[in-house]
């Protein structure tokens, strides 16, 4: 994802969950936190028990989020608080607004989010179990449904799927394949198509569903299946160069350990050494072996016109 797309979806899911918008800008945004969205990001148990407990008016945190702010913004937002400082500019005191009143001073926390950063994965996480599954129909288009017929509307299991390519680095690719339930046709762009359809989850008027001839679970099982079959076909030269490096790294560990395990005196120490090498031989394999994990980020069951 690029900063672009996260920005998108960040505020997304910023409108979704109620958040208070205090401050948008290009590529950047200041928002107060949502109940909602403050449980699942801020990880305060204690503090929200108190408030469902007590029955106290919450404080939710406000956070100042930058989206794939580059070298060239950082520094004239630098050369903007140099020459406000030259030319003298006043500064409000620390609870004190521009007038003098008194006012509480608002905390913003300040990060970076970017693919791949810890908090842009907290929001993927609150995403996926908030909205894991979801059951839409698409909207018929306005003045052409038949009053005096009924239009077959066929379900469709969309998936988005994580891909994660694991050793020394880390590699991410996301899939929404689609299949549907009553032919078992699999649709590798199916949620790409979904964005210029307009979704209800009530059912339209003058529609009726199609039996399926595909349960949920072997849907599924298929969609995973055909998944799989796809990247086992992909390029491995990767996996092939991270299982040398795993190998380099144990000759190596082992080359400075095993001299010390022949030269210890006592059992003792032999043993000590020995479980020292098996840690390090554990900590390079977890590090370097490479693997690749399928997962599930959230999935729908979609009713669109047409028998497909």
């Amino acid at each position: 994802m690029n900063a672009r797309q996260v920005e998108k979806f960040v505020m997304s899911y910023l409108e979704a969950t109620g958040c208070d918008i205090i401050e948008k800008a290009k590529g950047s945004v200041t928002v107060r936190l949502s109940p909602e969205a403050d449980k699942r990001l801020t990880n305060r148990p204690y503090y929200w028990g108190f408030v469902e407990r007590t029955g106290t008016p919450p404080e939710t945190l406000t956070f100042g989020w930058q989206f794939g702010r580059d070298d060239d913004d950082a520094g004239e937002a630098e050369e903007a608080s140099d020459l406000a400082e030259q030319q003298g500019t006043a500064v409000p005191a620390p609870g004190l607004s521009p007038l003098g009143f008194n006012v509480a001073p608002v905390r913003v926390l300040r990060e970076d989010l970017y693919f791949g950063s810890g908090r842009l994965a907290q929001i993927f996480g609150a995403v996926r179990d908030g909205g894991r599954c979801v059951a839409m129909f698409e909207e018929p288009p306005r003045g052409r449904a038949d009053r005096l017929g009924s239009n077959p509307y066929t379900a469709w299991l969309g998936v988005n799927f994580k891909v994660d390519y694991e050793c020394d680095m880390k590699r991410e690719e996301m899939y929404g394949w689609g299949i549907s339930l009553a032919t078992g046709y699999i649709d590798e762009r199916f949620l790409e198509g979904l964005r210029g359809r307009k979704l209800t989850p009530k059912l339209p008027s003058n529609v009726h569903l199609l039996p399926n001839g595909l349960s949920l679970k072997k849907a599924m099982s298929q969609l995973e299946q055909a998944l799989e079959r796809k990247l086992k076909s992909g390029d491995f030269v990767w996996a092939a160069e991270a299982e040398d490096r795993r190998q380099d790294e144990l000759r190596r560990i082992r080359s400075y350990y095993d001299p010390m395990i022949g030269r210890a005196v006592t059992d003792e120490e032999k043993e000590t050494l020995s479980q020292r090498l098996a840690q390090r031989e554990s900590e390079i394999d977890w590090q370097y072996r490479p693997r690749v994990t399928l997962s599930v980020m959230n999935c729908g069951l979609f009713h669109l016109p047409g028998i497909h």
